[in-house]
C-alpha cells in the first residue's frame, strides 16, 4: 500500500489496509491491537511508523518520490534480505543440485505440500 505523507486518516489507513481504529486501538475482525498514544497526531492522522511497528508490517520511504510503501502483515517474519537460503536438492538422477549454480537467471519454483 502507497501513502503519500508519514501520517494517514484512520478513514484512509482502513480502506489500504482492512484495520479499523477503534478507541481500543487498531482492530481487524476479532483482533485489537493497542496503540499507543504517539499513534495519533492531536488532528486524528495516525502514524505509519508507529502503526507498522505495532502490526508488524514493513514501512519504507522513499525519500526521492516522497511515498511510503506499507507491506502486509508479517506476523513478525519479515524477510531481512533478498538472499535465497542455501537451497540443494537432488536432480532427476539423484546427485545432489544446489540451487546457487543458476544466480543471475529467472528460476520458477514450485513446492506441494500434501498437508
Amino acid at each position: 500500500m502507497l501513502f503519500s505523507a508519514p501520517l494517514v486518516s484512520p478513514e484512509a489507513f482502513e480502506r489500504a489496509t482492512g484495520w479499523e481504529i477503534k478507541p481500543e486501538g487498531a482492530c481487524r475482525d476479532e483482533r485489537c491491537v493497542p496503540l499507543p498514544p504517539p499513534a495519533r497526531t492531536p488532528d486524528g492522522q495516525l502514524s505509519l511508523a508507529v502503526l507498522a511497528e505495532r502490526l508488524g508490517m514493513p514501512l519504507i520511504h522513499d525519500g526521492t518520490h516522497h511515498l511510503w510503501a506499507l507491506g502486509p502483515e508479517a506476523g513478525g517474519r519479515a524477510l531481512t534480505s533478498v538472499q535465497l537460503s542455501t537451497i540443494e536438492l537432488p536432480d532427476l538422477t539423484g546427485q545432489p543440485f544446489d540451487l546457487a549454480s543458476l544466480r543471475g537467471q529467472k528460476v520458477l519454483l514450485v513446492a506441494w505440500a500434501s498437508w
